[in-house]
């Protein structure tokens, strides 16, 4: 489920290159029989303080591991993002989330292995390996399906358990501080049936709100459905993405962004500000050798500040040499040698009531590639 929302949240902001104090009331929740219970046992500590400690984390055992999970009683999925894409010299940035019932595939662990960290491959992606073959390799509740581009073709090894005809929505607002001017409210958009900021638009936020460098925390108290009353989760933005070697040089001819460029054949030490080893980067390279040739490569580096492409890559970043190839299409080549950077850091959110959730920032920078 998340990558597909990470899929379609980032191809918006590559396609809307131009930047685009809510009320704080939440919606009367219906009254609750337990609130008076609540205020009593404020005023009158309760006797066995063990119960005190114990309600806040008033979540069913059975949802603890996928194993377990109980979709009878499944709790709810929460996940909020904030991307912010350089693209071109042109910032597009967005802010938006979800809540769903909770399914039994939301407990699995991140689906990349650790060991793929500070190693490249050639390909678009790191190479992810399939969950399942059928149906009957998941739970009752589960069909395995694959994941899907946006012209429909499924991606190879993608097959993995989940749950359909699942449905987003609207548990009150919830609060994000963090922002330059915030704290901010978000809440329920019917149209997209997505969270978003003051509940309207197209999930685009101004630019000048992303604070870098600072805590970003979610919260959100006496929520609409009974079983869901508190939320919450914390994480450090890193720095804005720049990187600071090879300095990147200023792209005259057109094209994604700055120009990074690769003696081909020598490893290629990248530099940047890192976020302490918290979060990675994945760094696409794609370089058109001509119009039917394409090369991808693909490096998850440890968000530390400094990875190494090996020689054995860097050997298949031979440009082609544009216009004066005498190809016509050489100019349009050029253009299509790009570095494309994509930073995350995430965190869980927890809460009474949620069985799963994160709450994230995604950093997309582009650049062109070039040869030295």
């Amino acid at each position: 489920m998340k990558k597909i929302w990470l899929a379609i949240l980032t191809i918006a902001c590559l396609l809307v290159l131009s930047s685009c104090g809510g009320d704080d009331k939440k919606p009367a929740k219906a009254e609750d029989p337990d609130s008076e219970q609540e205020e009593t046992s404020d005023a009158e500590p309760a006797e066995d303080p063990t119960d005190t400690e114990e309600e806040p984390a008033e979540q069913p055992d059975e949802n603890t591991t996928p194993e377990n999970f109980n979709p009878e009683n499944p709790g709810y999925f929460v996940e909020f993002m904030i991307i912010d894409v350089n693209m071109a010299n042109q910032p597009q940035t967005m802010a938006i989330g979800y809540f769903m019932k909770a399914a039994r595939e939301d407990l699995n662990p991140h689906s990349f292995d650790e060991s793929t960290l500070d190693t490249c491959t050639f390909g678009e992606a790191v190479e992810s390996v399939p969950q399942c073959a059928s149906k009957d390799d998941c739970a009752p509740e589960q069909d395995c399906v694959p994941e899907y581009d946006d012209n429909g073709n499924a991606y190879p090894n993608s097959e993995h358990c989940e749950t359909l005809g699942r449905e987003s929505l609207d548990v009150g607002p919830v609060m994000i501080s963090g922002f330059n001017g915030g704290p901010y409210q978000f809440a329920f958009e019917p149209g997209d049936q997505a969270y978003k900021l003051n509940g309207t638009g197209d999930g685009s936020i101004p630019g000048d709100m992303i604070a870098y460098g600072v805590d970003y925390t979610i919260t959100g108290e006496n929520m609409l459905p009974e079983d869901l009353t508190s939320l919450s989760a914390t994480f450090t933005m890193p720095p804005s993405f720049a990187i600071s070697e090879p300095a990147p040089q200023t792209n005259t001819a057109g094209g994604f962004g700055d120009i990074i460029n690769v003696t081909p054949g020598e490893p290629l030490t990248i530099k940047w500000a890192g976020n302490n080893g918290f979060g990675y980067i994945d760094v696409n390279f794609v370089v058109m050798k001509s119009l039917m040739e394409q090369v991808s490569i693909t490096c998850r580096m440890i968000d530390d500040g400094e990875f190494t492409v090996p020689a054995e890559f860097t050997s298949e970043m031979q440009l082609s040499q544009g216009g004066d190839s005498g190809n016509p299409f050489g100019d349009m080549l050029g253009m299509m040698n790009m570095i494309t950077v994509n930073r995350h850091v995430e965190s869980p959110i927890t809460g009474k009531g949620i069985t799963a959730g994160s709450f994230s920032a995604e950093q997309m920078v582009l650049y062109t590639l070039g040869n030295n």
